[in-house]
């Protein structure tokens, strides 16, 4: 096979520790907190700023705020019209906290869709392997 002599790039869990630890995170806040929505919003808050401090280049920014609003207004819509609801709503039939956690999400959710592509690339499109 040419190129199989090249070494090839691993993925490590230290290039996906730090995204699948505030992913974690997020989900246990959630699951230990859901009850309490005031207070979860503050935890929440607490690891966008820690997350947007980590990871704030203008995509990321940009990101946060977007996958915020439009997850929120899909829930609203979704709740509206009876798609389902939730057992501690705080806003127009869906928790406060929502938004917050949507933008956590799509910034984790970004940044390791990145790193996995990022290796896939490495992997499958050396130069050696391109044709052409």
């Amino acid at each position: 096979m040419p190129g199989s002599d090249l070494p090839r790039s691993r993925l490590s869990l230290p290039q996906l520790l730090p995204d699948l630890a505030v992913f974690v995170l997020l989900v246990a806040s959630i699951v230990l907190l859901w009850r309490r929505n005031e207070l979860l919003l503050g935890v929440l808050l607490a690891q966008a700023v820690a997350v947007l401090y980590l990871w704030h280049d203008e995509r990321q920014l940009a990101l946060f705020f977007v996958i915020a609003v439009l997850g929120s207004l899909a829930e609203l819509v979704f709740v509206r019209f009876g798609v389902w609801r939730y057992s501690n709503p705080t806003l127009l039939g869906v928790p406060v906290w929502f938004p917050v956690s949507f933008g956590i999400a799509g910034v984790t959710g970004c940044r390791l869709a990145d790193t996995l592509a990022g290796f896939l690339v490495q992997e499958n499109c050396s130069p050696h392997d391109r044709r052409g």
